[in-house]
């Protein structure tokens, strides 16, 4: 049978210890080992942190289940339709990918507001989370922890950061408000509630395709955050399939940037076909392009900028 608790016995800290690895004495006691329940009974809420997920990490952790099995027990809660998953759903995928149909778990007993935030909090001590889930599950959190709704979140921290600064805020919020956000940044530990406000919030705003990226994997958000500003979104799109195609640094992102604004200053407008393959020229004329040429095709690129050179001196 499952461990079951009373939602007035809940002891939140003991929960949160339990998320980080802890799982205290009873769970951790041989007389108490956790339950199991049916994978096929548990069910996904709508609403999580977590958007995406690598399917190599996910192969490779049922391939660690089928060896060694689930070695931290879920948490759910009871529904009508079976068991709200509440924390671990990648360990419960992979163990479905393994092929078993039962998993080890702890059983809440929580309402809505709690399943969430505690779904949360799992989440952000994970090391998995991409910048824009992140983002998302801090300012969830706040939103659950304050009573509000995004715009006032938002609000509220703003009011924090500039006390903070020594600023006279509008007073929305009274002080009680302003210290309870900023001690739940404190618990976070990962952020200051001015280094999130100016360097995470903003990512919220990004176009479709950089959310897109970051989510998948596939580009860092600082990355994301150098593209974003780029106002052009042709050139914008352009760059990020480069920046990926390419595996870019950002350094590298950024002076192609550079580049493509000292192309905007052109006083006379050049064809775009004109202006791919001068970005494509310079991408290839690379000290690591070039040293792969033979000899013959080295010396025939060195003729040809010599060619290219007499035409772009003036007169």
């Amino acid at each position: 049978m499952s461990a079951r608790r009373r939602r007035g016995d809940l002891d939140r800290a003991a929960v949160f210890e339990a998320i980080l690895g802890d799982l205290g004495a009873e769970a951790a006691s041989p007389d108490a080992p956790p339950g199991t329940v049916a994978i096929d009974a548990i069910v996904f809420p709508e609403r999580q942190p977590r958007q995406s997920m690598d399917p190599v990490a996910l192969a490779n952790l049922a391939a660690s289940i089928r060896e060694r099995g689930v070695l931290e027990p879920v948490l759910v809660r009871r529904v009508e339709r079976g068991y709200e998953l509440i924390a671990g759903e990648r360990r419960t995928r992979a163990a479905r990918d393994a092929g078993l149909t039962r998993i080890p778990a702890i059983v809440l007993d929580l309402d809505d507001r709690e399943a969430l935030e505690i779904s949360i909090m799992e989440n952000l001590q994970r090391e998995d989370l991409n910048a824009v889930e992140e983002t998302e599950a801090v300012l969830q959190l706040l939103e659950l922890t304050m009573g509000l709704d995004r715009g006032g979140a938002l609000s509220l921290l703003g009011e924090v950061v500039q006390e903070a600064r020594g600023r006279e805020p509008q007073a929305r919020f009274d002080a009680e408000q302003k210290r309870a956000a900023a001690e739940l940044f404190e618990r976070l530990g990962r952020f200051t509630p001015a280094s999130f406000l100016a360097n995470r919030v903003p990512i919220l705003g990004f176009p479709d395709e950089l959310l897109e990226v970051v989510r998948g994997g596939a580009l860092d958000f600082t990355k994301a955050q150098a593209l974003a500003r780029l106002d052009d979104p042709g050139e914008r799109r352009r760059l990020l399939e480069e920046a990926v195609r390419e595996e870019l640094s950002l350094s590298q992102i950024r002076r192609r940037i550079t580049e493509i604004r000292s192309d905007r200053a052109i006083e006379r407008p050049l064809d775009d076909v004109v202006l791919d393959r001068i970005h494509q020229a310079r991408r290839l004329l690379q000290r690591r392009s070039l040293a792969k040429l033979p000899e013959s095709r080295l010396r025939r690129v060195g003729d040809l900028l010599d060619e290219l050179l007499s035409l772009l001196e003036p007169g």
